[in-house]
């Protein structure tokens, strides 16, 4: 079960980090997310049936939800403290930047989650299934949906 989780860990780092801050809005509850969900996996002795990186986004997930209503966090920002930007980038890219991360803060919570699974996470669609409990066709629906309205918003602005 180590390996497994070492494994998931190791190529979807990022995509369980992003996940937990889309939910929580906080880099540290993010942070504390993603390890409680890999502390309370450690601790089973038996391997998930079916898809185990569907499993740990779960975990994650659950966990993200877990630390919003234990600290009642509100979400701000998708991108907090966002190191993709270095200081030398441009102000035009800055607003671009600001522009998405808008957008997709105004996404309803089911697109904005699949947006993360699918665009950070490289999830495919039933295996977002899996996470969000919904059938694959539902999350290819609200994908398609959401990247329509950040179309939308963003058209002119980027």
């Amino acid at each position: 079960m180590r390996e497994i989780l070492a494994a998931t860990y190791t190529e979807h780092r990022q995509g369980l980090f992003s996940l937990a801050l889309s939910v929580t809005g906080d880099r540290q509850l993010a942070e504390d997310a993603v390890q409680s969900a890999f502390e309370k996996l450690i601790r089973l002795s038996a391997s998930p049936n079916g898809n185990p990186v569907a499993y740990v986004f779960s975990a994650v997930r659950n966990a993200a939800h877990d630390c919003v209503h234990r600290n009642g966090s509100p979400r701000q920002s998708l991108f907090v403290d966002c190191e993709a930007v270095t200081p030398e980038a441009s102000a035009e890219a800055d607003e671009r930047l600001a522009a998405v991360q808008a957008a997709v803060m105004n996404l309803e919570d089911e697109e904005r989650e699949v947006v993360i699974l699918k665009a950070f996470s490289e999830l495919t669609y039933d295996c977002i299934g899996l996470v969000l409990q919904v059938p694959a066709k539902t999350c290819a629906t609200r994908y398609r949906r959401a990247l329509l309205k950040l179309e939308e918003k963003l058209r002119g602005q980027i």
